[in-house]
């Protein structure tokens, strides 16, 4: 008995050094929890090691993997992951859970917990990567995580979560007036500061792909349209979703990556022009770079803005297949374009303020063209603007552009940046799948607090 307690001590001691970075940096009441059941499992396992040695009579193989099993368990807790998003999932990990909150006691702390330790267990990305390699192994036509999906036959990837706009479910006349209200004040705040307004919306990467049949959502329309055709009813914004002109342009040669979320160069270079169509309606004098005046390339590999180096692309990324699997998936050639007069353009040039607020700062661009129209023009949007901007910037002398993805289209957080950049003109550019956050602009009942 004296032995059995002092090897159960032991073993506590062991559990409690293996889970050291999960208790550390939570509160006391889970390193006491931890000592606790980390006692009592010890004192079990010491049971059932007498159990099998003194009654069952077998063998130590059988006791020694009894011990390995139990020691095991001990390894997801082993680390935990401080990282701020998910390795390969493009989203932010749960955050730590707090037994007591500002309000009183969390009565969710177990879900919080869990969905805490779920995001960031030991060896988490590796089994995740296993489970993907074994599914694309042996499913012939599908395989996928959470995020992706993956349609063998077509060697095309897409993220499950970016089909277009959410659909509005209820409240349906009165979220899209909010919408509306949304975008006339931000009209009317333009107009009163006097700046031109454009809306890009980026369709989805659905409309320029053939789906396999057995996809039932090949036959949905995008919730997205149905906002944007209110918006184009009920406002005098001027709204531009160049569906058609890259349906057109997507005969020729792609818009979309197979492997990544984002529009090729092709694709955002249709938007850059359709948007300059309806600037220059504003703006006579803007110059719209021809595309026979850009030198073209092509290339199997994915850069998705005009900063990205060459890569599988984020949507293979977060698959998490080897990138050995790259070779058989990437076999579509994309166009890409220089700049002649890339020399001339300044990058990372700050003449406007960053917002602090957000974790993307440094995704921001600022550019200066000398031989552009004299005119401020500020870019705000989400990650389709990364390839807005090779285009945008020789257009005009002053080029801000902004990435909001972590801001969430709080117009507030941008007004040092219209007080003291005056632009002159102000883009909105929004993948189609993202228009609920024109819900942000201002407040109302339906902004998100969080994304």
């Amino acid at each position: 008995m004296k032995k059995r307690l002092i090897i159960s001590v032991l073993l506590t001691i062991g559990a409690m050094f293996s889970t050291y970075n999960l208790w550390h940096h939570e509160s006391t009441l889970i390193f006491i929890s931890i000592l606790v059941l980390s006692f009592l499992l010890a004192y079990k396992i010491m049971d059932y090691v007498a159990y099998f040695k003194v009654i069952k009579n077998n063998s130590r193989i059988d006791i020694v993997f009894l011990l390995i099993f139990f020691i095991l368990l001990c390894i997801p807790a082993s680390h935990i992951s401080k990282a701020m998003k998910a390795k390969g999932e493009n989203r932010y990990l749960a955050e730590k859970a707090v037994l007591i909150k500002q309000n009183g006691l969390n009565l969710n702390y177990g879900k919080d917990f869990c969905a805490y330790f779920d995001d960031r267990f030991n060896y988490r990305y590796e089994m995740i990567r296993w489970k993907t390699i074994i599914d694309c192994s042996l499913n012939m036509n599908y395989c996928a995580n959470k995020k992706v999906t993956f349609y063998k036959k077509e060697n095309f990837m897409y993220r499950n979560g970016t089909w277009g706009g959410p659909a509005i479910k209820e409240n349906k006349s009165e979220v899209l007036q909010a919408y509306a209200q949304n975008v006339n004040k931000l009209q009317q705040y333009c107009d009163n500061n006097n700046i031109r307004l454009y809306m890009l919306i980026i369709p989805r990467q659905a409309d320029f792909f053939d789906y396999p049949l057995a996809d039932s959502r090949k036959y949905k329309p995008d919730p997205a349209e149905e906002v944007i055709e209110y918006l184009k009813n009920n406002t005098k914004t001027n709204i531009i979703f160049p569906i058609d002109a890259m349906k057109e342009a997507n005969k020729e040669t792609p818009v979309y990556f197979k492997t990544d979320h984002h529009w090729t160069r092709k694709g955002a270079y249709i938007g850059y022009f359709e948007l300059m169509k309806e600037i220059k309606k504003d703006f006579p004098n803007v110059h719209i770079v021809e595309e026979s005046s850009l030198e073209k390339y092509y290339d199997k590999r994915v850069a998705e803005h005009w900063y990205s180096k060459f890569s599988n692309g984020q949507t293979f990324h977060h698959l998490g297949l080897p990138k050995s699997y790259a070779k058989k998936i990437l076999d579509t050639s994309y166009l890409y374009y220089k700049n002649p007069n890339r020399d001339k353009l300044k990058t990372n040039v700050k003449f406007a303020p960053i917002p602090e607020i957000g974790k993307s700062e440094k995704a921001d661009n600022q550019f200066y063209y000398p031989d552009g129209l004299d005119k401020k023009i500020m870019v705000l949007g989400n990650s389709f603007g990364g390839g807005l901007v090779e285009f945008l910037p020789y257009s005009f002398k002053y080029t801000a552009r902004y990435y909001d993805n972590d801001r969430n289209m709080y117009l507030e957080t941008y007004q040092e940046v219209f007080k003291q950049y005056k632009p002159d003109i102000l883009v909105i550019n929004i993948h189609s799948a993202y228009i609920k956050k024109f819900l942000n602009l201002f407040p109302n009942k339906y902004r998100q607090l969080k994304d």
